[in-house]
C-alpha cells in the first residue's frame, strides 16, 4: 500500500508540472488556447490529488472484524472500482467486508460518504442541473465543465435518490429567523404533461430501424401511427396539475410593509388537500394563529374549501386581477370590445371595487342584466355569461376586502404565486415534447422547490449527514391518464 501512495504522490507532481507547463508558452499562444489546456490540466491535477487522498484513506488501520446492520463482517480481500468525482473518474482500490449470506460490504466507501461509487458533490451538482434543464442538456452541461458525465441511467438514479430525500428536507427545515409580522399564504396550480399509458406502451416496444434517411423514417412512422383527433373535453397534453403554495411574511416599517420576506415554495402533484396539509405544517412553524395571516387565491372552489378547513383563522382575499378580468368580461356583454364606453365603465367599477362598494357594483351588474332582452341575436349567450359572473362575484363577495387590505398596505393580488407557478412548473416541467412519469415529476418538483427557495447548500449538508445509496435501477415509469373535463366536473 505504501508503494501505491508513493506512486500517487509522483502522479500528483507530474500533473502539477503539466499544469505549470500550460502557461509557460513564452507568449506564443492565445489566452483561449491556454485556458482550454490549463482547465484540462487542472482537472487532471484534481484527479491525481483525489487518487492520493483515496489511497491514503484505504490504508488507514481498521478492525478486521466489525458489525454492520446486525451482521458480523470480516475484512477480506479488496475491490477496485472507478469513482465518479467532480474532476473525473478515479480508480479506487480498498478493502471490503464479507459476511455469510450477505452482500459484500464497503466500509471505506461508507466512511467517505460515497453514493454508489459517486461523490456526493458529483451527485448534488448533476441533480441541481437536472432541476434547471432537461436531463440530456444537464449531462451535456456537466460534461462541458468536468469533461465527463454520468450515464443516462445513472443520472436518473441520482435524481430519484435525491428526490426521495427532498420532501423530508423540506419538512425538517427550521423556521426562518427574523420573520415579518404578517403571514401571507398564496395557492395556485398548473398542469404538467404526463406520459399516457398508450404512449408508454408504444415506447416500450422494440423500435424498427429507420431507413438511411431519418426524415423519411419519421414520415413513415406518422403514416403508420396517426394521432387520433381529440374529442371534446380531452386535454392536448395529458396534464396532471401541480398544486403550488407560497408562504412568506411582510414586515412593518416606517415606510409601509416590506416583503416578501423568507419566501418558501412547496408543491405536490398529489391533491389540493395534500398541499394544504403540508402548507399548514409550514404555517404553524411561521406563527399561524399567533400573528395576522392573509390567504389569497383565485376563484377555485377546491382551494377555498380547503382554506376553510385548514386556515379558518386567516383573512381571505380573492385575487384582484381575477375579479378585474371578470368585470372586463361582464362589460363586453353590453359594450363593444375596445370601445371608450367599455374602458370608462370598467374604470368606474374598479374604483368601486377598491373602495369596498361591492353592493353598488353588484346592483350595477344586476341592472345591466335586466337591460339585456331575453330574445335577439346573441342575447341568450350574453345573459348566460353575465349571470354566471354575477353569481361568481356574489359567491366571493366576502373575499373582496380590497379597501381594508389596501388601507393596511397588504397585498390583494396573487402575483407571487403566479410567478412561482410559471418558474417552478412551467419553465421546467412543461417544456416542448416533455412527458413525465408521475413519480419522477413529483421528485423533480420537490427538488426544484429547494433550488428556488435558495436552500440547495443546506440540502447538500442535509444529505451529507444522512448517507444514502443510489438504487440499482431508476424508479419505474408510472403513466397518467387525464380525465376529460366533463367527467372531472361530474365527479
Amino acid at each position: 500500500m505504501q508503494t501505491t501512495i508513493e506512486r500517487a504522490e509522483r502522479e500528483v507532481q507530474r500533473a502539477f508540472e503539466r499544469a505549470c507547463a500550460c502557461v509557460r508558452t513564452n507568449g506564443q499562444a492565445t489566452l483561449s488556447a491556454v485556458e482550454a489546456t490549463l482547465w484540462s490540466a487542472l482537472l487532471a491535477l484534481g484527479r491525481a490529488l483525489i487518487a492520493e487522498f483515496l489511497a491514503r484513506t484505504a490504508v488507514q488501520p481498521r478492525p478486521v472484524r466489525y458489525s454492520h446492520e446486525g451482521r458480523q463482517h470480516v475484512l477480506s480481500g479488496t475491490r477496485r472500482d472507478e469513482i465518479g468525482t467532480r474532476f473525473g473518474k478515479v480508480a479506487f482500490t480498498r478493502p471490503v467486508g464479507r459476511a455469510a449470506g450477505a452482500k459484500m460490504d464497503r466500509p471505506v466507501d461508507r466512511a467517505l460518504g460515497l453514493c454508489s461509487r459517486f461523490s456526493l458533490g458529483t451527485v448534488s451538482a448533476v441533480v441541481q442541473l437536472c432541476t434547471l434543464m432537461a436531463f440530456a442538456t444537464a449531462r451535456r452541461t456537466f460534461a462541458q465543465f468536468h469533461e465527463w458525465a454520468p450515464s443516462t441511467r445513472a443520472t436518473l438514479r441520482m435524481v430519484d435518490a435525491l428526490g426521495a430525500k427532498a420532501r423530508g428536507f423540506l419538512d425538517d427545515a427550521a423556521a426562518a429567523e427574523q420573520d415579518g409580522e404578517v403571514l401571507v399564504i398564496e395557492v395556485d396550480g398548473k398542469g404538467a404533461p404526463m406520459i399516457h399509458p398508450r404512449e408508454y406502451e408504444r415506447r416500450r416496444r422494440p423500435h424498427r430501424a429507420h431507413a438511411a434517411n431519418k426524415r423519411l423514417g419519421r414520415r413513415r412512422s406518422r403514416r403508420e401511427h396517426p394521432k387520433p383527433r381529440r374529442k371534446k373535453g380531452d386535454k392536448s397534453k395529458n396534464a396532471k396539475v401541480a398544486f403550488v403554495g407560497v408562504i412568506y411574511t411582510l414586515r412593518k416599517t416606517k415606510r409601509g410593509m416590506e416583503g416578501p420576506i423568507n419566501k418558501r415554495l412547496i408543491a405536490t402533484f398529489e391533491s389540493h388537500e395534500a398541499l394544504f396539509r403540508w402548507l399548514r405544517k409550514h404555517a404553524d412553524k411561521r406563527g399561524y394563529g399567533k400573528k395576522r395571516c392573509l390567504f389569497l387565491a383565485d376563484g377555485s372552489e377546491h382551494i377555498w374549501r380547503n382554506q376553510q378547513r385548514y386556515f379558518p383563522k386567516a383573512e381571505v382575499c380573492i385575487d384582484w386581477y381575477h375579479i378585474a378580468e371578470k368585470l372586463w368580461e361582464a362589460g363586453r356583454c353590453f359594450f363593444a370590445e375596445g370601445s371608450d364606453a367599455l374602458s370608462q365603465w370598467f374604470a368606474e367599477q374598479k374604483r368601486r371595487l377598491r373602495r369596498g362598494q361591492i353592493d353598488l357594483l353588484l346592483d350595477e351588474l344586476g341592472d345591466r342584466f335586466l337591460q339585456i332582452a331575453k330574445t335577439g341575436p346573441g342575447n341568450k349567450g350574453r345573459r348566460k355569461r353575465l349571470g354566471d359572473i354575477i353569481a361568481h362575484l356574489t359567491e366571493h363577495r366576502e373575499r373582496m376586502r380590497y379597501a381594508r387590505l389596501r388601507r393596511d398596505d397588504l397585498v390583494i393580488g396573487t402575483g407571487v404565486v403566479e410567478g412561482a407557478v410559471r418558474n417552478l412548473v412551467g419553465m421546467r416541467l412543461d417544456g416542448p415534447g416533455m412527458r413525465w412519469s408521475r413519480d419522477r415529476a413529483e421528485m423533480v418538483l420537490h427538488l426544484r422547490c429547494i433550488h428556488l427557495n435558495g436552500q440547495w447548500g443546506a440540502f447538500h449538508d442535509y444529505l451529507a449527514s444522512r448517507p444514502f445509496k443510489l438504487a440499482a435501477q431508476p424508479v419505474p415509469t408510472r403513466p397518467h391518464d387525464a380525465k376529460p373535463q366533463q367527467l372531472r366536473e361530474a365527479a
